[in-house]
């Protein structure tokens, strides 16, 4: 049984669900979330910050089997969330690229790079996540009002 990495969009409510916030998530053959990557920006004490406007830009990666929402958020499983599959394989080959995903949210974690609504935020993490996977993001998914960020390239160097 194959498993999947999809790309979600959930609509904001604050900004009347006319600008998503985009995640990626890895679920199992069934269509469960093991584990899910959310960009946005983190309070000081390294919780994901919601109604974040500022703060340093982070990515967290979500456990489905270890929940702690304070710290990662889960996306995957809202009512008003979309996704679209990217990629479907068996375990090994959606393990492996979920690797490089982890790497990557790693490298934005330690970037210093500071959260911004417009330039820099979920929607530019979830594009940089999907493009090292050597997966494309949704074009349903991205544009400038619609994702906000979503064409930024995060400017990471490797650790």
């Amino acid at each position: 049984m194959n498993h999947r990495i999809v790309f979600g969009s959930y609509p904001i409510p604050r900004f009347a669900g006319i600008a998503s916030h985009n995640f990626v998530a890895w679920t199992d053959a069934d269509g469960r979330p093991l584990y899910e990557i959310n960009g946005g920006a983190a309070n000081a004490d390294g919780s994901f910050n919601y109604c974040a406007v500022k703060g340093p830009l982070t990515a967290v990666v979500t456990d489905y089997r270890h929940r702690d929402l304070t710290y990662y958020p889960e996306f995957y499983v809202r009512p008003t969330s979309v996704s679209n599959v990217l990629m479907e394989a068996p375990f090994a080959v959606i393990a492996a690229r979920w690797n490089a995903a982890v790497e990557v949210a790693e490298m934005i974690r330690q970037s210093g790079l500071r959260y911004s609504f417009l330039v820099q935020n979920s929607n530019s993490v979830a594009t940089a996540i999907t493009e090292a996977m050597g997966l494309t993001p949704p074009s349903a998914a991205i544009g400038r009002l619609k994702a906000p960020g979503s064409f930024r390239r995060l400017a990471l160097k490797a650790a």
